[in-house]
Protein backbone atom coordinates (compact mmCIF):
# COMPACT_ATOMS: atom_id res chain seq x y z
CA UNK A 1 0.00 0.00 0.00
CA UNK A 2 2.89 2.41 0.73
CA UNK A 3 4.03 2.84 -2.92
CA UNK A 4 0.47 3.70 -3.89
CA UNK A 5 0.22 6.34 -1.17
CA UNK A 6 3.57 7.90 -2.06
CA UNK A 7 2.58 8.09 -5.73
CA UNK A 8 -0.71 9.78 -4.88
CA UNK A 9 1.05 12.32 -2.67
CA UNK A 10 3.57 13.16 -5.41
CA UNK A 11 0.76 13.63 -7.94
CA UNK A 12 -0.94 16.06 -5.60
CA UNK A 13 2.29 17.95 -4.96
CA UNK A 14 2.77 18.51 -8.67
CA UNK A 15 -0.57 20.23 -9.20
CA UNK A 16 -2.08 23.56 -8.26
CA UNK A 17 -3.67 23.76 -4.84
CA UNK A 18 -4.47 25.93 -1.87
CA UNK A 19 -2.15 26.56 1.07
CA UNK A 20 -1.60 23.67 3.43
CA UNK A 21 -3.19 25.36 6.45
CA UNK A 22 -6.62 24.78 4.94
CA UNK A 23 -6.11 21.00 4.89
CA UNK A 24 -6.28 20.70 8.68
CA UNK A 25 -9.30 18.72 9.88
CA UNK A 26 -11.89 20.45 12.01
CA UNK A 27 -12.23 17.80 14.76
CA UNK A 28 -15.66 16.53 15.71
CA UNK A 29 -15.58 18.11 19.17
CA UNK A 30 -14.99 21.65 17.85
CA UNK A 31 -17.53 24.32 18.81
CA UNK A 32 -17.72 25.62 15.22
CA UNK A 33 -20.00 22.77 14.13
CA UNK A 34 -22.90 24.20 16.15
CA UNK A 35 -22.47 27.52 14.35
CA UNK A 36 -22.14 25.85 10.95
CA UNK A 37 -25.32 23.80 11.49
CA UNK A 38 -27.26 26.86 12.63
CA UNK A 39 -26.23 28.86 9.56
CA UNK A 40 -26.81 25.97 7.16
CA UNK A 41 -30.36 25.60 8.43
CA UNK A 42 -30.93 29.26 7.59
CA UNK A 43 -29.38 29.31 4.11
CA UNK A 44 -25.60 29.41 4.53
CA UNK A 45 -22.90 26.86 3.61
CA UNK A 46 -25.06 25.52 0.79
CA UNK A 47 -22.03 23.99 -0.99
CA UNK A 48 -20.81 21.93 1.98
CA UNK A 49 -21.59 18.21 1.93
CA UNK A 50 -23.13 18.14 5.39
CA UNK A 51 -23.29 14.33 5.62
CA UNK A 52 -19.54 13.88 4.89
CA UNK A 53 -17.58 14.93 7.95
CA UNK A 54 -15.24 16.06 9.33
CA UNK A 55 -14.79 19.21 7.30
CA UNK A 56 -11.41 20.75 6.76
CA UNK A 57 -10.78 24.27 7.98
CA UNK A 58 -10.47 25.21 4.33
CA UNK A 59 -13.96 23.84 3.59
CA UNK A 60 -15.42 26.15 6.20
CA UNK A 61 -13.33 29.12 5.08
CA UNK A 62 -14.48 28.69 1.46
CA UNK A 63 -18.07 28.60 2.65
CA UNK A 64 -17.58 31.83 4.57
CA UNK A 65 -16.05 33.51 1.51
CA UNK A 66 -19.03 32.45 -0.64
CA UNK A 67 -21.44 33.86 1.92
CA UNK A 68 -19.48 37.11 2.03
CA UNK A 69 -19.72 37.46 -1.74
CA UNK A 70 -23.45 36.76 -1.69
CA UNK A 71 -23.97 39.28 1.08
CA UNK A 72 -22.14 41.87 -0.99
CA UNK A 73 -24.13 41.25 -4.18
CA UNK A 74 -27.44 41.08 -2.31
CA UNK A 75 -28.31 37.47 -3.15
CA UNK A 76 -28.14 36.58 0.56
CA UNK A 77 -29.32 38.50 3.59
CA UNK A 78 -28.75 37.84 7.28
CA UNK A 79 -30.65 38.72 10.39
CA UNK A 80 -28.68 40.18 13.28
CA UNK A 81 -28.58 36.71 14.83
CA UNK A 82 -27.18 35.11 11.68
CA UNK A 83 -24.66 37.92 11.28
CA UNK A 84 -23.41 37.28 14.81
CA UNK A 85 -22.89 33.60 13.99
CA UNK A 86 -21.14 34.48 10.75
CA UNK A 87 -18.82 37.05 12.38
CA UNK A 88 -17.78 34.57 15.05
CA UNK A 89 -16.81 31.99 12.42
CA UNK A 90 -14.90 34.58 10.39
CA UNK A 91 -12.79 35.38 13.43
CA UNK A 92 -12.03 31.69 13.99
CA UNK A 93 -11.12 30.98 10.35
CA UNK A 94 -9.48 34.29 9.43
CA UNK A 95 -6.09 32.72 8.69
CA UNK A 96 -7.62 30.15 6.33
CA UNK A 97 -9.64 32.85 4.59
CA UNK A 98 -6.47 34.86 4.00
CA UNK A 99 -4.68 31.74 2.76
CA UNK A 100 -7.37 31.08 0.15
CA UNK A 101 -7.49 34.69 -0.94
CA UNK A 102 -3.70 34.77 -1.33
CA UNK A 103 -3.09 37.29 1.43
CA UNK A 104 -0.71 35.06 3.40
CA UNK A 105 2.82 35.39 1.99
CA UNK A 106 4.72 33.07 4.34
CA UNK A 107 4.44 29.51 5.54
CA UNK A 108 3.49 28.92 9.16
CA UNK A 109 3.00 26.12 11.60
CA UNK A 110 0.70 26.18 14.58
CA UNK A 111 0.78 24.80 18.10
CA UNK A 112 -2.53 24.33 19.87
CA UNK A 113 -3.90 23.45 23.27
CA UNK A 114 -7.44 22.65 24.38
CA UNK A 115 -8.42 22.24 28.01
CA UNK A 116 -11.81 20.97 29.16
CA UNK A 117 -12.49 20.71 32.89
CA UNK A 118 -15.79 19.54 34.39
CA UNK A 119 -17.53 18.87 37.67
CA UNK A 120 -19.71 15.78 37.28
CA UNK A 121 -22.50 14.36 39.43
CA UNK A 122 -23.12 10.73 38.48
CA UNK A 123 -25.62 8.06 39.54
CA UNK A 124 -23.69 7.23 42.74
CA UNK A 125 -24.29 10.79 44.00
CA UNK A 126 -20.58 11.57 43.98
CA UNK A 127 -19.31 14.83 42.55
CA UNK A 128 -15.99 14.38 40.74
CA UNK A 129 -13.58 16.61 38.87
CA UNK A 130 -12.58 15.31 35.45
CA UNK A 131 -11.05 16.76 32.36
CA UNK A 132 -9.89 16.23 28.79
CA UNK A 133 -6.67 17.92 27.65
CA UNK A 134 -5.58 18.06 24.04
CA UNK A 135 -2.51 19.37 22.29
CA UNK A 136 -1.78 19.69 18.59
CA UNK A 137 0.89 20.65 16.10
CA UNK A 138 0.16 21.41 12.44
CA UNK A 139 3.21 21.69 10.18
CA UNK A 140 3.00 22.72 6.50
CA UNK A 141 5.21 20.95 3.95
CA UNK A 142 5.26 23.44 1.13
CA UNK A 143 1.97 24.85 -0.07
CA UNK A 144 0.00 21.67 -0.59
CA UNK A 145 0.57 19.23 2.25
CA UNK A 146 0.02 19.40 5.99
CA UNK A 147 1.24 17.14 8.76
CA UNK A 148 -0.90 17.08 11.88
CA UNK A 149 -0.49 15.47 15.29
CA UNK A 150 -3.02 15.70 18.12
CA UNK A 151 -2.45 14.20 21.56
CA UNK A 152 -5.10 13.64 24.24
CA UNK A 153 -5.07 13.14 28.03
CA UNK A 154 -8.49 11.86 29.05
CA UNK A 155 -9.69 11.35 32.64
CA UNK A 156 -13.14 10.13 31.58
CA UNK A 157 -11.88 6.93 29.94
CA UNK A 158 -10.19 5.66 33.09
CA UNK A 159 -13.45 4.25 34.50
CA UNK A 160 -14.87 2.99 31.20
CA UNK A 161 -14.96 -0.81 31.10
CA UNK A 162 -14.68 -0.86 27.32
CA UNK A 163 -11.36 1.01 27.26
CA UNK A 164 -8.61 -1.43 26.27
CA UNK A 165 -5.47 0.69 26.61
CA UNK A 166 -3.16 1.45 29.52
CA UNK A 167 -4.25 3.57 32.48
CA UNK A 168 -1.84 5.91 34.24
CA UNK A 169 -1.66 5.92 38.03
CA UNK A 170 -2.36 9.65 37.98
CA UNK A 171 -5.90 8.82 36.83
CA UNK A 172 -5.91 9.42 33.09
CA UNK A 173 -5.30 7.68 29.77
CA UNK A 174 -3.36 9.11 26.89
CA UNK A 175 -2.97 8.36 23.20
CA UNK A 176 -2.61 10.02 19.80
CA UNK A 177 -6.13 11.10 18.87
CA UNK A 178 -5.19 12.44 15.44
CA UNK A 179 -2.04 11.94 13.44
CA UNK A 180 -2.09 12.26 9.66
CA UNK A 181 -0.52 13.69 6.54
CA UNK A 182 -3.05 15.28 4.19
CA UNK A 183 -2.81 16.78 0.71
CA UNK A 184 -5.43 18.54 -1.40
CA UNK A 185 -5.37 19.63 -5.01
CA UNK A 186 -8.29 20.75 -7.11
CA UNK A 187 -10.58 17.75 -7.41
CA UNK A 188 -8.45 15.36 -5.34
CA UNK A 189 -7.71 14.84 -1.66
CA UNK A 190 -5.60 12.23 0.04
CA UNK A 191 -5.01 11.56 3.72
CA UNK A 192 -3.14 8.80 5.49
CA UNK A 193 -3.11 8.45 9.26
CA UNK A 194 -5.51 8.64 12.16
CA UNK A 195 -8.52 10.94 12.02
CA UNK A 196 -12.23 11.27 12.69
CA UNK A 197 -14.89 10.03 10.29
CA UNK A 198 -18.64 10.62 10.18
CA UNK A 199 -20.96 9.61 7.34
CA UNK A 200 -24.68 10.27 7.43
CA UNK A 201 -27.28 12.59 8.98
CA UNK A 202 -28.78 12.74 12.45
CA UNK A 203 -27.66 13.50 15.98
CA UNK A 204 -25.98 10.07 15.91
CA UNK A 205 -25.43 8.45 12.53
CA UNK A 206 -26.13 4.82 11.63
CA UNK A 207 -23.06 3.98 9.54
CA UNK A 208 -20.01 5.85 10.86
CA UNK A 209 -20.48 8.05 13.89
CA UNK A 210 -17.75 10.07 15.57
CA UNK A 211 -18.25 8.62 19.05
CA UNK A 212 -15.64 5.98 18.29
CA UNK A 213 -11.92 6.54 18.63
CA UNK A 214 -10.48 7.78 15.29
CA UNK A 215 -9.30 5.00 12.96
CA UNK A 216 -5.93 4.59 11.24
CA UNK A 217 -6.85 4.91 7.59
CA UNK A 218 -6.04 5.72 4.01
CA UNK A 219 -8.67 8.20 2.86
CA UNK A 220 -9.15 9.35 -0.74
CA UNK A 221 -11.79 11.58 -2.31
CA UNK A 222 -12.56 13.03 -5.71
CA UNK A 223 -14.98 15.89 -6.31
CA UNK A 224 -16.42 16.88 -9.67
CA UNK A 225 -19.19 19.45 -9.71
CA UNK A 226 -21.90 18.42 -7.23
CA UNK A 227 -20.53 14.86 -6.84
CA UNK A 228 -18.03 13.55 -4.31
CA UNK A 229 -16.67 10.01 -4.40
CA UNK A 230 -14.94 8.91 -1.20
CA UNK A 231 -12.97 5.81 -0.30
CA UNK A 232 -11.11 4.73 2.78
CA UNK A 233 -9.42 1.60 4.10
CA UNK A 234 -8.66 1.12 7.78
CA UNK A 235 -7.10 -1.39 10.11
CA UNK A 236 -9.27 -2.00 13.17
CA UNK A 237 -8.21 -3.38 16.51
CA UNK A 238 -7.66 -7.11 16.91
CA UNK A 239 -10.28 -9.12 18.81
CA UNK A 240 -9.64 -11.86 21.34
CA UNK A 241 -11.57 -15.01 20.50
CA UNK A 242 -13.31 -17.29 22.96
CA UNK A 243 -11.56 -20.58 23.70
CA UNK A 244 -13.98 -22.57 21.52
CA UNK A 245 -13.61 -20.24 18.55
CA UNK A 246 -9.85 -19.94 19.03
CA UNK A 247 -9.49 -23.73 18.96
CA UNK A 248 -11.51 -23.94 15.76
CA UNK A 249 -9.70 -21.07 14.04
CA UNK A 250 -6.21 -22.00 15.22
CA UNK A 251 -5.41 -18.81 17.11
CA UNK A 252 -6.58 -16.57 19.95
CA UNK A 253 -6.39 -13.20 18.15
CA UNK A 254 -8.15 -12.20 14.93
CA UNK A 255 -7.08 -9.30 12.73
CA UNK A 256 -9.69 -7.00 11.26
CA UNK A 257 -9.82 -4.77 8.18
CA UNK A 258 -12.38 -2.39 6.77
CA UNK A 259 -12.88 -0.80 3.34
CA UNK A 260 -15.67 1.58 2.38
CA UNK A 261 -16.70 3.80 -0.51
CA UNK A 262 -19.39 6.44 -0.83
CA UNK A 263 -20.94 8.52 -3.59
CA UNK A 264 -22.70 11.70 -2.57
CA UNK A 265 -24.40 14.40 -4.63
CA UNK A 266 -25.39 17.94 -3.75
CA UNK A 267 -28.33 18.97 -5.93
CA UNK A 268 -30.85 21.80 -6.34
CA UNK A 269 -28.28 24.45 -5.38
CA UNK A 270 -27.39 22.66 -2.20
CA UNK A 271 -30.91 22.05 -0.97
CA UNK A 272 -30.84 18.28 -1.58
CA UNK A 273 -28.00 15.96 -0.60
CA UNK A 274 -28.06 12.25 -1.43
CA UNK A 275 -25.49 9.57 -0.64
CA UNK A 276 -25.04 5.81 -0.97
CA UNK A 277 -22.32 3.84 0.82
CA UNK A 278 -20.96 0.30 0.90
CA UNK A 279 -18.72 -1.13 3.61
CA UNK A 280 -16.72 -4.36 3.69
CA UNK A 281 -15.52 -5.60 7.09
CA UNK A 282 -13.43 -8.75 7.17
CA UNK A 283 -10.72 -10.50 9.15
CA UNK A 284 -9.56 -13.70 10.77
CA UNK A 285 -6.68 -15.28 12.64
CA UNK A 286 -4.27 -15.39 9.70
CA UNK A 287 -6.04 -13.01 7.36
CA UNK A 288 -4.26 -10.00 5.89
CA UNK A 289 -5.40 -6.90 4.05
CA UNK A 290 -7.31 -7.91 0.92
CA UNK A 291 -6.01 -5.94 -2.05
CA UNK A 292 -9.27 -6.59 -3.87
CA UNK A 293 -10.94 -4.14 -1.51
CA UNK A 294 -8.27 -1.54 -2.21
CA UNK A 295 -10.05 -1.00 -5.52
CA UNK A 296 -12.63 1.70 -4.71
CA UNK A 297 -14.60 1.05 -7.91
CA UNK A 298 -15.55 -2.56 -7.21
CA UNK A 299 -18.97 -3.54 -5.87
CA UNK A 300 -18.10 -5.25 -2.61
CA UNK A 301 -21.29 -7.26 -2.50
CA UNK A 302 -20.42 -8.97 -5.78
CA UNK A 303 -16.86 -9.65 -4.60
CA UNK A 304 -18.24 -11.16 -1.41
CA UNK A 305 -20.70 -13.34 -3.30
CA UNK A 306 -18.03 -14.72 -5.60
CA UNK A 307 -15.70 -15.42 -2.67
CA UNK A 308 -18.26 -17.41 -0.70
CA UNK A 309 -19.61 -14.81 1.72
CA UNK A 310 -16.51 -14.31 3.88
CA UNK A 311 -17.05 -10.57 4.40
CA UNK A 312 -19.59 -8.54 6.36
CA UNK A 313 -21.19 -6.13 3.89
CA UNK A 314 -23.20 -3.11 5.03
CA UNK A 315 -25.12 -0.82 2.69
CA UNK A 316 -26.58 2.58 3.48
CA UNK A 317 -28.55 5.32 1.76
CA UNK A 318 -28.78 8.85 3.18
CA UNK A 319 -30.86 11.93 2.44
CA UNK A 320 -30.56 15.48 3.72
CA UNK A 321 -32.93 18.13 2.37
CA UNK A 322 -33.58 21.83 2.99
CA UNK A 323 -36.90 22.52 1.19
CA UNK A 324 -36.58 26.17 2.16
CA UNK A 325 -34.47 28.23 4.52
CA UNK A 326 -35.29 27.29 8.08
CA UNK A 327 -36.50 23.74 7.45
CA UNK A 328 -34.45 20.55 7.30
CA UNK A 329 -35.61 16.96 6.80
CA UNK A 330 -33.26 13.99 6.77
CA UNK A 331 -33.26 10.23 6.76
CA UNK A 332 -30.97 7.22 6.62
CA UNK A 333 -31.37 3.51 5.90
CA UNK A 334 -28.82 0.83 6.82
CA UNK A 335 -28.84 -2.83 5.82
CA UNK A 336 -26.47 -5.58 6.93
CA UNK A 337 -26.22 -7.51 3.68
CA UNK A 338 -24.54 -10.77 4.59
CA UNK A 339 -24.72 -13.44 1.88
CA UNK A 340 -23.82 -17.10 2.29
CA UNK A 341 -24.47 -18.88 -1.05
CA UNK A 342 -24.45 -22.35 0.50
CA UNK A 343 -26.58 -21.56 3.56
CA UNK A 344 -29.22 -23.97 4.76
CA UNK A 345 -32.84 -23.35 3.80
CA UNK A 346 -33.69 -22.16 7.32
CA UNK A 347 -31.39 -19.19 6.75
CA UNK A 348 -34.28 -17.71 4.79
CA UNK A 349 -36.05 -17.26 8.13
CA UNK A 350 -33.36 -14.95 9.49
CA UNK A 351 -34.99 -11.63 10.53
CA UNK A 352 -33.93 -8.56 8.56
CA UNK A 353 -30.92 -6.77 10.04
CA UNK A 354 -31.61 -3.14 9.27
CA UNK A 355 -31.61 0.30 10.80
CA UNK A 356 -33.29 3.54 9.84
CA UNK A 357 -33.68 7.04 11.15
CA UNK A 358 -35.54 10.14 10.09
CA UNK A 359 -35.87 13.59 11.55
CA UNK A 360 -36.71 17.22 10.95
CA UNK A 361 -35.51 20.60 12.20
CA UNK A 362 -37.48 23.85 11.97
CA UNK A 363 -35.56 27.06 12.49
CA UNK A 364 -37.02 30.46 13.41
CA UNK A 365 -40.65 29.19 13.44
CA UNK A 366 -43.30 31.89 13.34
CA UNK A 367 -40.62 34.58 13.29
CA UNK A 368 -38.95 33.49 16.55
CA UNK A 369 -35.37 34.35 15.60
CA UNK A 370 -32.80 31.89 16.93
CA UNK A 371 -35.46 29.41 18.04
CA UNK A 372 -35.43 25.81 16.77
CA UNK A 373 -37.80 22.83 16.94
CA UNK A 374 -36.48 19.33 16.24
CA UNK A 375 -37.70 15.74 16.21
CA UNK A 376 -35.95 12.45 15.41
CA UNK A 377 -36.73 8.73 15.42
CA UNK A 378 -34.15 5.94 15.06
CA UNK A 379 -34.54 2.16 15.04
CA UNK A 380 -31.97 -0.63 14.73
CA UNK A 381 -33.00 -4.28 14.75
CA UNK A 382 -31.25 -7.11 16.57
CA UNK A 383 -27.93 -8.44 15.15
CA UNK A 384 -27.53 -5.56 12.66
CA UNK A 385 -23.96 -4.68 13.65
CA UNK A 386 -22.59 -8.23 13.92
CA UNK A 387 -22.37 -11.63 12.20
CA UNK A 388 -21.58 -15.20 13.13
CA UNK A 389 -17.87 -14.29 12.98
CA UNK A 390 -16.76 -12.16 15.98
CA UNK A 391 -14.10 -10.39 13.88
CA UNK A 392 -16.87 -9.02 11.65
CA UNK A 393 -18.53 -7.10 14.48
CA UNK A 394 -19.00 -3.48 13.39
CA UNK A 395 -16.89 -1.96 16.14
CA UNK A 396 -13.52 -0.44 16.93
CA UNK A 397 -11.81 -0.71 20.31
CA UNK A 398 -14.96 -2.05 21.98
CA UNK A 399 -17.18 0.78 20.72
CA UNK A 400 -19.78 0.45 17.95
CA UNK A 401 -18.72 2.19 14.75
CA UNK A 402 -22.37 3.01 14.07
CA UNK A 403 -25.07 4.24 16.43
CA UNK A 404 -23.93 4.35 20.10
CA UNK A 405 -27.00 2.40 21.28
CA UNK A 406 -25.94 -0.55 19.16
CA UNK A 407 -28.47 -3.24 18.26
CA UNK A 408 -32.06 -3.95 19.26
CA UNK A 409 -33.42 -0.52 20.19
CA UNK A 410 -35.55 2.36 19.08
CA UNK A 411 -35.42 5.93 20.27
CA UNK A 412 -37.43 9.04 19.61
CA UNK A 413 -36.83 12.53 20.86
CA UNK A 414 -38.17 16.04 20.45
CA UNK A 415 -36.31 19.20 21.34
CA UNK A 416 -36.36 22.97 21.42
CA UNK A 417 -33.41 25.32 21.49
CA UNK A 418 -32.83 29.05 21.58
CA UNK A 419 -29.80 31.13 20.64
CA UNK A 420 -29.17 34.42 22.43
CA UNK A 421 -26.98 37.06 20.74
CA UNK A 422 -25.15 34.36 18.81
CA UNK A 423 -23.17 33.51 21.95
CA UNK A 424 -25.49 31.47 24.16
CA UNK A 425 -27.40 28.34 23.22
CA UNK A 426 -29.98 26.76 25.52
CA UNK A 427 -31.52 23.41 24.56
CA UNK A 428 -34.20 21.19 26.09
CA UNK A 429 -34.84 17.66 24.82
CA UNK A 430 -37.25 14.90 25.83
CA UNK A 431 -37.06 11.34 24.59
CA UNK A 432 -38.03 7.71 25.11
CA UNK A 433 -35.65 4.81 24.45
CA UNK A 434 -36.60 1.15 24.30
CA UNK A 435 -33.64 -1.24 24.53
CA UNK A 436 -33.98 -4.97 24.01
CA UNK A 437 -31.66 -7.68 25.25
CA UNK A 438 -29.77 -7.92 21.96
CA UNK A 439 -26.19 -6.67 22.16
CA UNK A 440 -23.45 -5.93 19.67
CA UNK A 441 -20.77 -7.80 21.61
CA UNK A 442 -22.68 -10.92 22.67
CA UNK A 443 -22.17 -14.17 20.70
CA UNK A 444 -24.20 -14.64 17.54
CA UNK A 445 -27.34 -16.76 17.90
CA UNK A 446 -29.61 -18.37 15.28
CA UNK A 447 -32.88 -19.44 16.92
CA UNK A 448 -34.59 -19.68 13.52
CA UNK A 449 -32.42 -22.67 12.60
CA UNK A 450 -34.33 -24.81 15.13
CA UNK A 451 -37.74 -23.91 13.70
CA UNK A 452 -39.37 -25.98 10.93
CA UNK A 453 -39.19 -24.03 7.70
CA UNK A 454 -42.93 -24.31 7.08
CA UNK A 455 -43.75 -22.77 10.48
CA UNK A 456 -41.75 -19.63 9.88
CA UNK A 457 -39.93 -17.56 12.48
CA UNK A 458 -40.53 -14.16 14.00
CA UNK A 459 -39.24 -12.40 17.09
CA UNK A 460 -40.55 -9.35 18.92
CA UNK A 461 -38.95 -5.94 18.67
CA UNK A 462 -37.22 -5.07 20.89
CA UNK A 463 -36.37 -8.57 22.10
CA UNK A 464 -36.61 -10.08 25.59
CA UNK A 465 -37.30 -7.94 28.65
CA UNK A 466 -37.27 -4.39 27.32
CA UNK A 467 -35.58 -1.63 29.29
CA UNK A 468 -37.49 1.62 28.79
CA UNK A 469 -35.97 5.00 29.57
CA UNK A 470 -37.63 8.39 29.64
CA UNK A 471 -35.08 11.17 29.66
CA UNK A 472 -35.18 14.94 29.93
CA UNK A 473 -31.98 16.75 28.98
CA UNK A 474 -31.10 20.42 29.45
CA UNK A 475 -27.87 21.82 28.01
CA UNK A 476 -26.36 25.29 28.05
CA UNK A 477 -23.43 26.41 25.90
CA UNK A 478 -21.90 29.83 26.35
CA UNK A 479 -19.34 31.15 23.84
CA UNK A 480 -17.88 34.42 25.19
CA UNK A 481 -15.11 34.26 22.57
CA UNK A 482 -13.54 31.88 20.08
CA UNK A 483 -10.96 30.91 22.72
CA UNK A 484 -13.03 29.77 25.67
CA UNK A 485 -16.54 28.82 26.71
CA UNK A 486 -18.79 27.40 29.40
CA UNK A 487 -20.97 24.28 29.35
CA UNK A 488 -23.68 23.02 31.67
CA UNK A 489 -25.83 19.87 31.45
CA UNK A 490 -28.70 18.48 33.50
CA UNK A 491 -30.21 15.05 32.85
CA UNK A 492 -33.05 13.25 34.56
CA UNK A 493 -33.86 9.65 33.60
CA UNK A 494 -36.68 7.29 34.55
CA UNK A 495 -35.62 3.68 33.90
CA UNK A 496 -38.09 0.80 33.83
CA UNK A 497 -36.97 -2.85 33.79
CA UNK A 498 -33.45 -1.61 34.40
CA UNK A 499 -30.75 -4.03 33.17
CA UNK A 500 -33.66 -6.03 31.67
CA UNK A 501 -34.97 -7.14 35.08
CA UNK A 502 -38.77 -6.97 35.18
CA UNK A 503 -40.05 -4.55 37.80
CA UNK A 504 -36.63 -3.00 38.49
CA UNK A 505 -37.25 0.75 38.20
CA UNK A 506 -35.10 3.71 39.12
CA UNK A 507 -34.99 7.49 38.81
CA UNK A 508 -31.57 9.01 38.14
CA UNK A 509 -30.22 12.55 37.97
CA UNK A 510 -26.93 13.61 36.39
CA UNK A 511 -25.39 17.03 35.93
CA UNK A 512 -22.17 18.55 34.69
CA UNK A 513 -20.70 22.04 34.62
CA UNK A 514 -17.46 22.86 32.94
CA UNK A 515 -15.22 25.30 31.14
CA UNK A 516 -13.07 24.87 28.04
CA UNK A 517 -10.18 26.80 26.57
CA UNK A 518 -8.87 26.49 23.02
CA UNK A 519 -5.89 28.41 21.75
CA UNK A 520 -3.33 28.28 18.94
CA UNK A 521 0.10 29.83 18.62
CA UNK A 522 1.10 30.61 15.03
CA UNK A 523 4.80 30.45 14.21
CA UNK A 524 5.97 32.05 10.95
CA UNK A 525 8.74 30.27 9.07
Amino acid sequence: MKPVVITLMLCLLCTNSVFSSVQETLPSWHWAYEYIDALRLRGGFEELHQMNRPFTRGDVAKGLIRMQNKLLDGSLSFSTFQQNLYDRLVREFQDEIEDIQGQQKSERFSLGLRLQSDLDKTENDKVTYQGIYRSKINVPLGKYVTVYHGFIFDEYLVDKVYYRGKRWRAGFVTYTEQGYIAAGSGHFRCKIGRDFLRWGPGSNTLLFSDIVRPMDQLNLSFQKGPFVFSYFAAELDEVTLSSDVAKKEGGAEAKRWLSAHRLSALLLRGRLELAVSEVALYGGVDRQFNWTFSNPLLIYHMVNWNNGGEVNILLSADLNCYPFNGWQVYGSFLMDHNIYPEAKENAELEPPEIGFLFGSVWGDPMGLVGFTLSAEYVRVTNRTYKTVHPWETFSHRNVTLGHPLGNDFDDWKVGISQWFLGRIKLKCEYGITRKGEGRVFTPWDEPWMDVPLEEGYSEPFPTGVVEKSRHLDLTLHVFPSTYWGLNAEFHTVRRENMYHVSGSNKNEIYWRVGVWFNGDVIVTL
